[in-house]
């Protein structure tokens, strides 16, 4: 059975049993701090399990695009080297919320199993929790299977978890017997399983509780399935292969890359088919994680992306000196397009990224393995590489450990993967970079929640309905106290989808508190505003709650304004563009998206031009709410990073122009706006690109000080405006030849003045020493002149020079007199004036307070 039919025979199958059919989430997790990408089935689910989310359907079947290459499902090191390791991979999966349980999802798994893909029963096993008896009885007694192909397992293999958190329990799990057929009458023991003697091909996961940070379990509210099932094994057992790479989904992949490279797959050894595996799985990873607006990076699942693709350049150097894997990405995308379309709207990007991405590796590639190799002939004792020669390859030249590890298990070497952590670990703090604490959340009763009514108003009354202090609820504040207030109905705005709080008061009895923060509490059902009480507060008491109308009014402007901007850049580069990130203030916006390369000057102007059209024709926007999938089915865009909810999403549409899923506030009409100008423009990384720019008020600020400025130049060069650029061009080549004229009137100077200064030139505990105090000079051209007087006279010379209100100095020192005169106590002596600076054994610089003559003072007892 091929394995398109694999996946709509399982999708089918749960349909026709009440299932909803529900696409795959992206790879990018929508705001789950917790995962580096999307790892299971359920992931998209989560929140349903914890009974935090009501949809409209209790069942529900995916095919769900997993990546398993970091934190705690990690399998990158395995994939290439054994017959089933991929990091990406098809679970397909159907689940229950709260709607059926144990014995209906054992019944679903073995019905499909033996009657739809016709499996044979007596090949296989099955594994319960060894607590769980109500499954071992489901399997036995309604199912039929023999008890001696029921085992049971403990928590290694039969407790199943998302993560560190979350929803969790017991699991049973359904294994092929791919031993040999004469050992397939013995029951099998621990190690079969463990060892893949059994495969696994399908998990069933009984949602019962939700792990919490100290590791208790607490009860989930309303039970749940999940299940998961590999498209790639069940491939592997149903087109009778002994690896994934040998079934349909590899094989196209692998013929491309004989055919890219001139090598044989079926003809090569293990090391170089191990190279083929990798490309394979490799180009199927990054291609969706692109396509889905992931970019390499060296933070988080960016480093991580990163990482696969530098892995598979190393693996694809044994096969060829092409960058072949660019190629191998366009066969992929064409071979699973038909089922995932985003790969083909995105190939420009995943191409073009792949192919920066790699030719930026392999510069440093080369010096890297250059570095490296000294570093095997310099550990050729303990065959070693240590953790902090490894950090150097990743900080300087880009390896990821995973990298080193595998080109030093080529050497024979390992490496030292514990230090390396140690070192990471000393930049980021050193950076500032340290992973944030989780933050505590104050935990409220259900009961208190918010009415946001900030669409509509502005300025209204609310009942408060708590207060919290230091994270406990209490009934009252005094005046003076520091505290978050939930009222029973807020018009302030708290920061989402990259619009910032509102800013604003609260007020009671005349006496105004002002805002210091909002935040989203009990799941976002209610809102906190922190304040410092005008007066003494307590429960049931009746505040105003006042927006600051100017602020929201700016917010706005540049919100839609974002919205148009988008709008834009996909009309004019393609749809391959992607939000991935935004910032919108009063006073600017901020808008980051995928694309491959810098937007050209003419390309900017033509974005501006068209946002500018859009806002002169003064469109009404129109703001209502449906579901998800009538607002997909419908164009319009769901921004990347964001979580919504499929019953009900609210959109923002510019008839015939933009149409978006948003929460934030917007302008009635376009012409609200004003004008907006475009102020920056920066690249990220190779696949992501920045836009600032401003709107309204700030925009047109922005473009009276321009004029001021263009018109000032216009009139101190006496030139028409036009022309300023020209003027200025023109100044700045006529002052770097004078710069140059005076470098080469400097240099002459310096050599008519040479033998005079070497006249000067005294010994010094039978060092030659002189020091000089001159105006004028750099850094540089103080270390030209003690270069020449070295040269002509040996010895050590020390020289500062004054410029305005500052002084720099160099200090130089002849080899044959390094042991004589020691850097540090020069160093020191010359800080005793106020001079800062570092440097070798046999030269310093650096600057400090302009000098007079205690030049001569600090060099005094030097020796």
């Amino acid at each position: 059975m091929k394995s398109v039919d694999i996946r709509k025979k399982f999708l089918e199958f749960f349909a026709e049993h009440g299932h909803e059919r529900v696409a795959s989430s992206s790879l990018i997790p929508a705001q789950d701090p917790t995962l580096l990408f999307t790892n299971a089935g359920m992931n998209q689910f989560k929140d349903l399990f914890l009974g935090k989310e009501k949809r409209s359907y209790a069942r529900a079947t995916t095919a769900q695009k997993c990546v398993r290459a970091g934190g705690k499902h990690n399998d990158l090191d395995n994939v290439g080297f054994t017959k089933r390791h991929l990091t990406f991979f098809e679970m397909l999966g159907n689940f229950s919320f709260a709607n059926y349980f144990k014995e209906d999802a054992i019944k679903f798994a073995w019905q499909l199993l033996t009657k739809g893909y016709n499996l044979d029963p007596q090949n296989m096993y099955v594994s319960v929790y060894e607590e769980d008896d109500e499954a071992f009885a489901i399997w036995e007694k309604t199912v039929g299977v023999p008890k001696e192909r029921i085992m049971r397992f403990g928590k290694k293999d039969n407790f199943w978890q998302m993560g560190d958190t979350g929803p969790c329990g017991p699991c049973t799990e359904i294994y092929i017997d791919l031993r040999p057929q004469e050992e397939r009458s013995k029951i099998p023991v621990y190690e079969d399983f463990d060892q893949g003697r059994l495969l696994e091909i399908w998990n069933l996961v009984f949602m019962q509780f939700d792990r919490q940070q100290d590791g208790t379990l607490v009860p989930l509210k309303q039970t749940g399935v999940d299940t998961g099932a590999g498209l790639e094994r069940i491939a592997c057992i149903l087109q009778n292969k002994e690896s994934v790479f040998q079934t349909d989904l590899f094989t196209p992949l692998i013929e491309e890359i004989e055919k890219l490279t001139g090598v044989h797959y079926a003809s090569s050894d293990d090391q170089t088919k191990a190279a083929f595996h990798v490309l394979c799985d490799h180009v199927r990873s990054t291609s969706f994680i692109i396509a889905d607006g992931g970019s390499p990076s060296n933070e988080g699942r960016g480093y991580v992306l990163r990482k696969i693709i530098r892995r598979a350049a190393l693996f694809a150097q044994k096969l060829t000196d092409k960058n072949i894997f660019p190629e191998l990405a366009k066969r992929f995308i064409k071979e699973l397009s038909p089922v995932y379309p985003e790969l083909s709207v995105n190939q420009t990007m995943i191409v073009n990224l792949l192919t920066s991405e790699i030719e930026q590796f392999a510069a440093n590639l080369i010096r890297g393995q250059q570095i490296l190799a000294g570093f095997f002939k310099e550990q050729s004792g303990d065959k070693t590489i240590t953790g902090e020669q490894a950090f150097k390859l990743y900080d300087t030249y880009g390896f990821p450990l995973e990298v080193t590890v595998l080109a030093s298990q080529e050497k024979g070497f390992s490496v030292d993967a514990e230090g390396f952590e140690k070192a990471m670990e000393k930049q980021r703090a050193l950076s500032g970079k340290k992973m944030k604490e989780g933050v505590k959340t104050i935990e409220l009763p259900e009961n208190i929640t918010t009415q946001f009514v900030g669409y509509e108003k502005i300025n209204t009354q609310g009942t408060i309905k708590a207060l919290v202090v230091d994270g406990a609820l209490v009934n009252s504040v005094n005046a003076g106290q520091q505290c978050v207030l939930i009222a029973d109905v807020s018009p302030f705005f708290v920061a989402t989808g990259g619009q910032i709080d509102d800013s604003g008061f609260i007020e009671i009895n005349g006496q105004r508190a002002s805002l210091e923060g909002l935040e989203k509490l009990n799941n976002a059902r209610a809102i906190g505003a922190h304040i410092t009480a005008p007066a003494a507060l307590k429960v049931g008491d009746v505040v105003t709650q006042q927006v600051d109308g100017y602020i929201r009014r700016m917010t706005m402007n540049n919100h839609t304004a974002t919205h148009l901007l988008q709008a834009a850049l996909i009309e004019l580069l393609g749809k391959q563009v992607k939000q991935s990130g935004s910032v919108v203030t009063p006073d600017y916006l901020r808008f980051d998206f995928t694309y491959h390369k810098n937007l050209t000057p003419e390309e900017i102007k033509a974005v501006e031009n068209r946002v500018n059209e859009k806002i002169q024709e003064n469109i009404k926007v129109e703001m209502f709410e449906t579901t998800y999938k009538k607002a997909l089915d419908k164009g319009v865009i769901a921004i990347f990073g964001e979580k919504y909810n499929p019953e009900c999403v609210r959109v923002i549409d510019v008839p015939g122009f933009s149409a978006e899923l948003c929460g934030g506030t917007h302008v009635p009409m376009t012409g609200v706006i004003g004008v907006f100008k475009i102020t920056e423009m920066t690249a990220l990384s190779a696949g992501n690109r920045r836009i600032f720019a401003s709107t309204g008020v700030r925009a047109v600020e922005l473009m009276q000080n321009n004029f001021n400025t263009v018109k000032e130049l216009s009139q101190e060069f006496k030139v028409q405006p036009d022309q300023v650029c020209c003027a200025v061009k023109k100044q700045a080549d006529t002052l770097s030849r004078t710069q140059q004229q005076v470098r080469t009137l400097k240099q002459q100077l310096i050599t008519h003045q040479l033998n005079g200064w070497l006249q000067l030139v005294a010994p010094v505990n039978g060092v030659p020493f002189l020091h000089l105090l001159l105006d004028g000079y750099s850094v540089d051209e103080l270390k030209d002149i003690a270069t020449a007087l070295i040269k002509k006279q040996p010895g050590f010379y020390l020289l500062a020079s004054n410029t305005d209100d500052k002084s720099v100095f160099y200090a130089g020192l002849s080899p044959e007199h390094t042991k004589s005169v020691d850097m540090k106590k020069v160093a020191a002596a010359l800080k005793s004036v106020g001079l800062q600076g570092g440097g070798k054994a046999d030269s310093l610089q650096g600057g400090g307070a302009r000098l007079t003559n205690n030049l001569l003072h600090a060099v005094k007892g030097l020796w």
